[in-house]
């Protein structure tokens, strides 16, 4: 039973994340909405990659939508489908941690993992400054050099925190699942 659950469970996950990928693709606009460049189209945001999207995007959006979502965007981008990216990743996440165990890697090679997916999506974003000239999140182009490198530190510094919390949610709600993989 439990087996048929998980299933269900990733099924229904994946086909919501294949809709999400399908009706991004699929946004046409007339014209081209303020605070938007062409440049590597709706893909230039990867954000049905990241999942650690949630707090970093509703934490700037609040203090100043213009900095990650100008309201130019509302008009290309429905309102359901900016929380399907950026709102509904936060409960899937916790459903799928209190619902499944998860098996970590070593925290060096799980933090090492992560660092070069976050630091390759960092590559894209600049390449895309590079080749469009401008930022993918406006707040970017607001930054001096230092400040760029403190918000990319401290953005790694919380990616990284979020993963270990996520570890040590899982450990508490499943217990060593590292040791029990070793026994089977």
């Amino acid at each position: 039973m439990r087996t048929r659950v998980l299933i269900a469970y990733h099924s229904l996950a994946f086909l919501w994340y294949f809709f999400i990928t399908c009706s991004v693709s699929s946004l046409k606009a007339e014209h081209q909405p303020s605070g938007v460049f062409l440049y590597g189209g709706q893909w230039k945001y990867l954000t049905i990659l990241n999942v650690f999207v949630f707090t970093s995007f509703w934490g700037l959006y609040t203090y100043n939508r213009e900095l990650v979502y100008p309201k130019g965007i509302d008009e290309f981008i429905p309102l359901w489908l900016n929380h399907a990216m950026h709102t509904a990743i936060l409960p899937l996440t916790l459903l799928e941690s209190f619902a499944i165990p998860h098996h970590y890697l070593p925290k060096k090679s799980g933090l090492g993992l992560l660092g070069f997916f976050s630091f390759s999506y960092l590559f894209w974003v600049i390449w895309i400054y590079i080749a469009a000239g401008e930022w993918v999140y406006p707040l970017l182009g607001l930054l001096s050099p230092l400040g760029f490198l403190t918000f990319i530190s401290t953005s790694m510094v919380l990616v990284a925190f979020i993963y270990i919390i996520g570890d040590i949610l899982n450990s508490l709600k499943w217990g060593d699942t590292k040791s029990q993989k070793k026994l089977e």
